[in-house]
């Protein structure tokens, strides 16, 4: 009976789409924001704001903390997706939560460019990223992570989650 409930439990997680999924792979520069692998990001909300035509942003959170808040919202252009944290003691402060990158048009912003080849994000990577030719595999900091979605050859998403505390 539970070799049964072994194989069925086997069958259901290899069938599932995280089964798929790379490895965790450390890579100790990896930063969501600035450095060799991280966004280009004003660090101003005003500027920030005006990349480009805000289509809607949404709060999720809102943390009264002493003395001020802490609002964590995330703001949506066409094709790129930006979490933030706001700090109502510092209005122009904003910190990146995580940044999803969809359309060529923001490849201004990354050092890994969709619609190119998954091999120019290896090269990039270097050493870490060797054999990872889909880029399957997640790769991360203590802090933050960059995975990528490549079809048949070729970066078609960016995703950075970033620690925010």
């Amino acid at each position: 009976m539970n070799r049964r409930i072994f194989i069925v439990a086997l069958g259901a997680a290899l069938a599932s789409p995280g089964a798929m999924c790379g490895e965790s792979v450390y890579l100790e520069s990896i930063q969501c924001v600035g450095g060799r692998y991280g966004l280009v990001l004003p660090n101003d909300l005003r500027r920030l704001k005006s990349l480009s035509k805000l289509l809607r942003e949404s709060v999720s959170e809102v943390e009264q903390w002493d003395g001020y808040t802490a609002t964590r919202k995330t703001l949506f252009f066409d094709g790129l997706e930006l979490g933030i944290a706001e700090f109502s003691n510092d209005p122009a402060r904003v910190m990146v939560t995580h940044a999803e990158v969809s359309k060529p048009s923001w490849n201004r912003l990354s050092p890994f460019k969709l619609g190119r080849p998954a091999a120019e994000a290896q090269a990039l990577i270097g050493e870490s990223a060797k054999g990872d030719d889909e880029l399957k595999n997640s790769y991360g900091s203590d802090s933050d992570t960059v995975d990528f979605q490549a079809v048949s050859g070729v970066v078609i998403r960016v995703s950075y989650s970033c620690y925010s505390g």
